[in-house]
């Protein structure tokens, strides 16, 4: 049997299998929507706000979710990266950066406004082997959490 379809008829055919196609796709599978939350506050290390470093919020025990984190200017920080910390318990890793001594050999990061490079030197227990655990929750707007380290 042989159909006659013009090709006006082809193209509508063949666009609404397209279409059926597309929201096929979209309503197919779970949605992946990760629940965040953008978390600012004041880093200082034994009293004395961070001029310059980084903060990163990873995801464990079950939080999903990708990495995040930002800058840390004069102490303060905004972790918005990806649209924010997943919800859940994360390992807060910090690192703080000062210009090096003479015969530094440590962990070199971008300069600082002199454009010289800049040594990593908050102890490794908040950074590489960090101790530090954070409970992100949503309470309707930004969260605000501070950390006050210290070298002991």
């Amino acid at each position: 049997m042989y159909f006659n379809i013009s090709p006006r008829s082809k193209i509508a055919l063949q666009c609404g299998a397209m279409l059926l196609s597309y929201l096929a796709i979209l309503g197919c599978g779970p949605s992946s929507k990760i629940d965040k939350v953008i978390v600012r506050g004041h880093v200082a290390f034994d009293g004395e706000p961070i001029s310059n470093g980084e903060i990163r919020f990873y995801p464990i025990e079950g939080t999903a979710g990708s990495v995040s984190g930002g800058p840390i200017k004069d102490g303060k920080y905004v972790a918005k990266g990806r649209g924010g910390v997943p919800i859940g318990k994360c390992r807060v890793k910090i690192r703080g950066y000062r210009p090096p001594p003479e015969s530094s050999t440590g962990d070199v990061a971008p300069g600082l406004e002199e454009g010289r490079p800049a040594v990593q030197y908050l102890p490794e227990k908040y950074n590489a082997h960090s101790e530090l655990v954070a409970r992100i929750e949503d309470n309707g707007s930004d969260m605000t959490l501070d950390f006050d380290l210290t070298d002991h």
